[in-house]
């Protein structure tokens, strides 16, 4: 799950629609149809990044009651992640073991500004996490896509140094998977044998391709991925 988007104010909206009421269908939608081993959730979780609206999403997200993973987006406060969303069924943990998979979340959140970077440490971090990850496969987790979409005004706010990601990433074998929020729309490619995946969100969905912000008329949705045990990755987008 990606962008839920919620305020701690009564019946706020984004552009029209009551996100908070969108992803509690949502994890209706995931209770009812999925059996998951765990949930993620790739960044921009707040609207407006206060205590409120952060104890409010840890409520919504103890109705999964299943282990749910958060990394910050551009309207995220990590801070207040890191203090906040430690609780119960809820981490902020960056480094998950699932089987004979390693899944790495990274923080892209730059303060001030929409678009992404990763930084020295954050790259660092990464190096580290994929050599403990020797002999096991892995997902990378993300809010700001890495790549153009060909969508000029959201690519005017994606990961400004994709490239230092890719060469980190490109020094492993064993990477076979990277999935990002941000975009409010599904997008999928792949890069050097690596599935790349962008995730609709579970609130407003932007229209693909445009070259000013539009919001398409789209529903809110989840992606599920199974992560077979030969690499391979299965994966959909469900509309709720």
């Amino acid at each position: 799950m990606t962008d839920t988007h919620i305020s701690s104010v009564e019946d706020d909206t984004l552009a029209g629609v009551d996100t908070t009421g969108t992803l509690v269908e949502v994890i209706a939608a995931v209770k009812r149809e999925q059996h998951p081993d765990l949930v993620l959730l790739t960044g921009d979780l707040a609207q407006t990044p206060t205590e409120d609206t952060y104890n409010k999403l840890a409520r919504l997200l103890r109705r999964i009651e299943l282990p749910v993973y958060c990394l910050p987006g551009n309207h995220d406060d990590p801070e207040l992640m890191q203090r906040l969303l430690n609780t119960g069924n809820v981490s902020t943990a960056n480094f998950i073991t699932c089987g004979n998979w390693s899944i790495i979340l990274l923080d892209t959140h730059e303060p001030g500004k929409e678009g992404g970077c990763l930084s020295v440490a954050e790259l660092e971090g990464l190096a580290e996490a994929l050599e403990r990850s020797t002999g096991r496969h892995v997902l990378i987790c993300l809010h700001h896509q890495p790549v153009n979409i060909h969508s000029p005004w959201m690519d005017r706010m994606a990961l400004e140094n994709g490239e230092a990601l890719f060469q980190v990433l490109d020094r492993h074998t064993n990477v076979r998977g990277i999935i990002w929020g941000h975009i409010h729309q599904e997008f999928t490619t792949t890069r050097n044998g690596v599935l790349l995946l962008g995730s609709p969100s579970t609130c407003i969905q932007f229209r693909p391709q445009a070259d000013e912000a539009s919001v398409d008329g789209k529903p809110p949705a989840y992606r599920t991925l199974t992560l077979v045990e030969d690499g391979d990755i299965e994966t959909r987008v469900h509309w709720v």
